[in-house]
């Protein structure tokens, strides 16, 4: 991907962490400076995403760092705002009724009220683990097809990982198996030998009379 090697420098991966895959996504249209980064590896999925209030005011960022292996699947999905679209009509109708007495509040009334509606539709990005919980990444409609993309990159991290771990499971099995089949051959053979043993003993005994 374009930002990838941008979105990689955002975290910190171990030595051993590989087919590190990642990039850079605008949380809403409005604030399209501010830039939500997410990158995967065999090991984990990390992600950092910018606060806001009102749809439009930065507050901080959320960081986040997930186990591979805790992650069952990697949905997206588009969401419609209900919240964004109130608070738009709400900050609309205020600043129209503004716009008489005092200007300047109605004008920034209606700019809030814009940020808003241009937010009521984005793309979301799921990580849900095993137990039906989710971590998710919200970010700008018009960045659905690059989310789609990256999701699939990440998805394929996880099936990837489910093998290894199927595989390690059976490889660990099988060595069990052998290890319980060995232990009863060499049970068998010790009662075999001290069978042996008895039968020379007594043949010895009855050689002695």
């Amino acid at each position: 991907m374009s930002e990838q090697q941008n979105t990689t420098a955002d975290f910190t991966f171990a030595p051993g962490e590989t087919s590190v895959v990642g990039d850079r996504f605008s949380p809403s249209v409005i604030l399209f400076w501010l830039k939500t980064s997410v990158a995967a590896s065999t090991m984990r999925v990390q992600y950092r995403s910018p606060n806001t209030l009102l749809g439009i005011i930065p507050l901080g960022s959320n960081t986040q760092t997930i186990p591979l292996r805790n992650i069952a699947s990697v949905d997206t999905s588009t969401k419609f705002n209900l919240g964004s679209l109130i608070w738009g009509l709400v900050f609309l109708f205020v600043g129209l009724g503004c716009m008489s007495s005092a200007v300047a509040v109605g004008i920034v009334l209606i700019l809030l009220a814009v940020a808003n509606f241009v937010n009521v539709m984005n793309a979301r990005l799921d990580f849900v683990n095993q137990a039906g919980g989710k971590n998710s990444i919200t970010v700008s409609i018009l960045e659905k097809d690059r989310l789609m993309q990256l999701a699939q990159e990440i998805q394929k991290l996880v099936f990837a990982d489910v093998a290894q771990l199927r595989h390690q499971e059976s490889m660990n099995m099988a060595q069990q198996q052998f290890a319980a089949q060995a232990a009863s051959t060499a049970i068998q053979q010790q009662m075999l030998d001290n069978q042996r043993k008895a039968m020379n003993q007594d043949e010895n005994q009855e050689a002695g009379k």
